[in-house]
């Protein structure tokens, strides 16, 4: 049953990335929490992140969308810098708990290694974190794999 609801969430994020016209899907199984990334066109010099968190309960699900720039480029990679916010939305609507949980920034890069497959990445970001009331903090680090749709 734990692998039908992960095939059937994986459907529908893919579903949701095509009509909603992403360039980039990622998921980063490596950091503080495992994450699920739909992103605008992430070799633009201004890209959209909107990410998922997947291992919590539905009402503490976060989501962080955040608003990228990319700083440069070289033959087979992007850096980029960014921020947003740690929204829990479905926490404010069941619980009527804080919408905004707090905000972070980000430094990443997204590397194409592979010749024959152009379109993969591997995808590495420091994120510091800072909760609303600023009473704690956070310096997460995120290591995945992205699917550029549109072509690197």
């Amino acid at each position: 049953m734990k692998y039908f609801k992960s095939i059937l969430l994986i459907l529908f994020v893919l579903s949701l990335s095509q009509k909603s016209k992403a360039q980039a899907i990622s998921y980063y199984p490596f950091g503080n929490a495992q994450q699920l990334s739909i992103a605008t066109n992430p070799t633009k010099v201004v890209w959209m992140d909107f990410r998922f968190q997947m291992n919590s309960f539905i009402s503490s699900l976060n989501t962080e969308p955040a608003l990228m720039v990319n700083l440069g480029y070289t033959r087979n990679a992007n850096f980029y810098v960014g921020g947003g916010a740690n929204l829990g939305i479905v926490g404010a609507i069941v619980d009527n708990r804080k919408l905004v949980n707090g905000y972070f920034g980000s430094f990443g890069v997204r590397a194409y290694p592979f010749e024959k497959a152009p379109k993969v990445s591997i995808n590495f970001e420091l994120s510091p974190y800072v909760q609303y009331d600023g009473a704690a903090g956070q310096f997460r680090a995120w290591l995945g794999a992205g699917y550029h749709f549109g072509g690197k």
